[in-house]
């Protein structure tokens, strides 16, 4: 399986953003720090394996809404499958588009990748720095079991597994511990049992405690009742001291209820009636004493105002003048801008003619004509000389370059054809090279017939072991059975068996021998000398390789001599067109000029140019012309208007400067103003005299509405004047505040004394009289509580006692708890023993992926260690029961891994993952992905793992993740740079 190319709709910090994957062996992904490596290897990982919710939260965009993407991937198979995941749709589940159009679903692409996880995936082909970091912290005998557990599954699975059954294990049971949960499970069940046998020991006093129980409850009951009736005497006493202030008030206002004198009646809300009228009418007849001096001060000044009103025939002629005012005011501002904008064109004008620097005058521009075509014609003249200049220049340059060319290819064709062999000498290295191969060819089956005559002598012998002790025995048993049961038949049968055995053995013998000489006469009888050495072999198969790439190269050489003849024939046809094109453009440039002669000063690359100015100075002369026309139409207009002028200022005997055309317009427009003003103050004073007049009369109609409601309060209090009404009023609210305030005591009384009050205000006594009662009360109810309470804690204690005796809650529930603690602890042990199958059953795993894989991995490892350490360490030896891992190096010097450098134990670490990944890789070719695991290393040992890698890449893809320049300048392939 390989990746092409990888689309991201958003994930991460990475926003529509696509990546294309070569077909190199090696892709390296390049960026620094926080760049997006690891965001665009989860990408991958999330496109394969897909993600839980929570993870593809974390990983939503914060530009974007859209949080997926899809990758294609390519398969032996299937060819080319593309994967697209997107967040919101079917939770993030893959679907997979083949070449054909059909789509497959989350459980297809399960079974593509033949069941593999993620976990699988990142233990098998990937793996990072940290990795190393978590190794470089690990004790020894952690670190002999991460190593294993590596070289078995290719991950640290089975290691963590192992250590979490461990420690859970450890967690329940200890034989000398007391947190685990089983000890103190025991503990505790020890302790409850004990409480139980206390508690079947107090059994035998339980009649005494029935009897103190009786006489207790009788006592309680008692003192109890004495209790009650006391609380309820205190708490009428208490009743009474607290509304003893209501009583004697109740008792004051209905005495002074009983003497007082008091009006028998009065309008209701009197007072506040006719302080009401009264700040009504007294503001109304101060405003309208305002209003009448108002309607006076209005009608002098409307008469002074009529005298400065213009005739209304006079006011109309004026208003007629005055209509004109904006288009005459226009007109003068438009004659001084088309004066200053006259001279400014004229002088433009002349300016843009002298710059251009052609033979032209303003005559001459006024009868000048450019027809529309004119522009594409010379624009067409110039594009031509300048293609013809730009052609003949490439031609030139052109030239100069397939000479230079040809001369290089002769020399080369000269240098590399003195670097040739002869023939004879070329059939020489050929001889030597099929001479050392037949020789190889013949050794090689002479090994294959020795090997095959060595097995053949292993087995004779051990078959001759096997008859020799097969014969011994049946024999010995013969033997013996004849001299037990007398049968001498027998003793001659176990003779016979020997001599059989000794036979057979005989025969052996003699083939043995046979085969012995058939190997010595096959070593005396080697393959006849061949005088060709390896080193021969290889230097001849180097020259002959040289010679061949140099046969190429003079082929390759003389293809390009051919193309540079073809080349410069080509040039000599282009030379003769561009000839004639040019004899054409002189003729066009001698006809533009007899038409306008001022183009024969001028090059024909400004052609275009220069009819743009032309155009521009054509119409410059035109708006000059349009604008004096446009400035005589607003001076005539502007005559007509001050001849109108004079004529009404004489008929209406006004004074007018009419030699100014502006000083008339602000003259008559002075004359309006005031006479506007005029006519404004005149209206403003009659409507404000009329809106006077108005109100005055309105506050008049309210204070005689205000006068009739005071006269009828009067009238009701039966008074004849105010003072009298208030001294009434007076009088009649003391009664009612009296008469209020005795309902509302009665009201609390009757709340207070539901049965009655009238009979405690006729015997109501002092206030020490009462306290010095409340506290005699209080004095024997705290002597008989204290006695209650004595009783209720000696019934407690006997009640307790009797409960317990009997059996009845507390044990039970004792023996319950027991029997629950017993319960909890046989589920403990179930726990407990579970964790230990379980690992047996891990032990036994392990056991039996080591008799699969492990001999497989290790040989793997020991190739990539033996490269990755320059062959100082040639051996590995997997982990048995009683030593970890151990290396040796080339001197047979054996090493545990405690004793490594931290360098080494990171090359060992890495040799056991690529072992691992090549074993898998047989059944699972899946990208391996490498998160900057190559920055611990130093530049050697960094170019040994790229090696490694080189050749891991020929089978597999290989995407490495890098952070480091020089990583990325060292692996040749394809580079990505974030």
């Amino acid at each position: 399986m390989r990746i092409k190319d990888i689309t991201i709709y958003g994930f991460g910090q990475w926003v529509d953003h696509q990546f294309t994957f070569s077909s190199s062996e090696i892709t390296t992904i390049y960026g620094e720090n926080e760049s997006g490596k690891s965001t665009l290897q989860q990408f991958i990982l999330f496109m394969l394996f897909g993600m839980s919710p929570k993870q593809r939260k974390f990983y939503q965009p914060k530009n974007s809404s859209k949080m997926g993407g899809r990758m294609t991937i390519m398969t032996p198979e299937y060819h080319r499958i593309i994967i697209e995941r997107i967040d919101d749709e079917s939770k993030g589940k893959a679907n997979c588009i083949l070449e054909d159009g059909s789509e497959k679903d989350e459980q297809w692409l399960t079974q593509l990748l033949n069941g593999i996880g993620l976990d699988t995936y990142r233990s098998i082909f990937s793996f990072s720095d940290t990795d190393l970091v978590h190794i470089r912290t690990m004790q020894e005998e952690e670190l002999n079991e991460i190593l294993l557990s590596i070289g078995l599954t290719g991950s640290s699975i089975i290691y963590d597994v192992e250590r979490r059954l461990d420690q859970e294990i450890g967690s329940l049971y200890k034989p000398s511990g007391r947190k685990p949960e089983i000890n103190e499970q025991l503990t505790s069940l020890q302790q409850e049992s004990k409480k139980l046998d206390e508690l079947r020991k107090n059994e035998n006093t339980y009649h005494e405690k029935v009897e103190r129980q009786q006489y207790l409850q009788q006592r309680y009951q008692t003192t109890q009742q004495e209790i009650m009736k006391l609380r309820q005497e205190r708490r009428e006493l208490d009743t009474l001291i607290q509304a003893l202030p209501l009583l004697k008030e109740a008792k004051i206002i209905q005495s002074q209820l009983h003497n007082s004198k008091h009006i028998a009646d009065f309008p209701e809300h009197g007072v506040e009636r006719m302080d009401q009228y009264r700040e009504l009418v007294l503001p109304l007849r101060s405003e309208r004493s305002t209003r009448i001096s108002n309607i006076e001060k209005y009608h002098e000044k409307i008469l002074e105002v009529k005298e400065l009103l213009l005739p209304t025939s006079t006011q109309e002629q004026l208003n007629e003048l005055l209509g004109q005012y904006n288009e005459v005011q226009f007109a003068i501002e438009e004659k001084k801008r088309l004066v200053k904008l006259i001279a400014k064109q004229k002088a433009r004008l002349e300016e843009e003619t002298q710059q251009l620097h052609v033979n032209l005058t303003i005559s001459e521009l006024n009868q000048l004509a450019l027809p529309f075509y004119l522009e594409k014609q010379w624009g067409k003249i110039r594009s031509n000389a300048e293609q013809l200049f730009y052609e003949k220049q490439q031609l030139e340059q052109q030239n100069s370059q397939l000479i230079e060319e040809k001369v290089f290819l002769e020399g080369q064709h000269k240098k590399v054809n003195n670097q040739l062999l002869h023939e004879a000498h070329v059939d020489e290295l050929r001889q030597r090279i099929d001479a050392y191969q037949t020789s190889q060819v013949l050794q090689a089956e002479n090994q294959k017939m020795h090997q095959k005559w060595q097995r053949t002598k292993h087995h004779k012998k051990r078959l001759n072991k096997q008859i020799l002790y097969s014969s011994i025995v049946l024999a010995s048993i013969f033997m013996l059975t004849s001299f037990v049961f007398t049968e001498f038949w027998l003793a001659i049968l176990s003779i016979i068996v020997i001599g059989f055995g000794f036979s057979i053995m005989r025969i052996n013998k003699q083939t043995i021998d046979m085969v012995n000489g058939m190997s010595d006469a096959n070593d005396s009888n080697d393959v006849a000398f061949v005088d060709v050495t390896t080193e021969e072999y290889h230097e001849a198969r180097n020259i002959l390789e040289e010679q061949e790439a140099l046969q190429k190269e003079i082929e390759q050489i003389n293809k390009k001599i051919q193309d540079n003849e073809l080349a410069l024939m080509e040039w000599k046809r282009k030379q003769t067109n561009i000839y004639e094109r040019l004899e054409q453009l002189d003729k066009q440039k001698q006809e533009q000029a007899s038409l306008y002669p001022f183009l024969v000063s001028i090059d024909v690359d400004y052609w275009p140019e220069l009819f743009h100015h032309l155009q521009r100075l054509l119409q410059l002369n035109e708006q000059l012309q349009e604008n004096e026309r446009h400035s005589l139409q607003e001076s005539t207009k502007i005559d007509h208007y001050i001849m109108r002028c004079e004529q009404w200022s004489i008929d209406n005997h006004q004074q007018l400067d009419v030699d100014d055309p502006e000083t008339v317009l602000a003259q008559l427009q002075e004359i309006n103003e005031q006479h506007n003003h005029a006519l404004q103050d005149y209206q403003h004073y009659r409507a404000h005299r009329q809106e006077e007049r108005t109100l005055e009369q309105q506050l008049s109609q309210s204070i005689e509405v205000y006068q009739e409601s005071i006269d009828k309060l009067l009238e009701q209090a039966n008074v004849p004047d105010e003072d009298s009404f208030y001294e009434n009023a007076k009088l009649y609210k003391e009664v009612v505040s009296l008469r209020e305030r005795n309902d509302k005591l009665q009201n609390q009384l009757i709340t207070i004394f539901p049965d009655g009050f009238e009979s405690n205000i006729k015997r109501l006594e002092t206030n020490e009289y009462y306290v010095k009662k409340q506290e005699k009360q209080n004095v024997i109810l705290k002597e008989l509580e204290e006695e209650i309470e004595d009783i209720r804690n000696d019934l407690a204690e006997v009640q307790a006692t009797i409960n317990s005796l009997e059996g009845s809650s507390e044990l039970s529930r004792k023996t319950h708890q027991v029997e629950l603690e017993k319960e909890k602890l046989n589920g403990l042990f179930r726990q407990w023993a579970i964790r230990k199958v379980a690992k047996s059953y891990l032990v036994e795993a392990k056991k039996n992926y080591r008799d699969q894989y492990l001999t497989s991995v290790i040989h793997e490892a020991m190739v990539f260690f033996s490269d990755l350490t320059d062959e100082r360490y040639v051996k590995i030896y997997a982990p048995t029961k009683n030593q970890g891992f151990m290396v040796e190096t080339k001197e047979q010097r054996k090493f545990l891994v405690n004793e490594l450098s931290q360098g080494t134990i990171d090359q060992l670490y890495i040799s056991l993952r690529f072992a691992i990944s090549k074993i898998m890789s047989q059944q699972y070719l899946m990208p391996f992905l490498i998160d900057d695991a190559l920055v611990h290393f130093d530049s050697k040992r960094m170019e040994r793992v790229v090696d490694i890698l080189r050749g891991t890449a020929k089978n597999q893809q290989v995407i490495l993740f890098t952070c480091k320049e020089e990583i990325m300048q060292l692996v040749d392939g394809e580079v990505l740079q974030l």
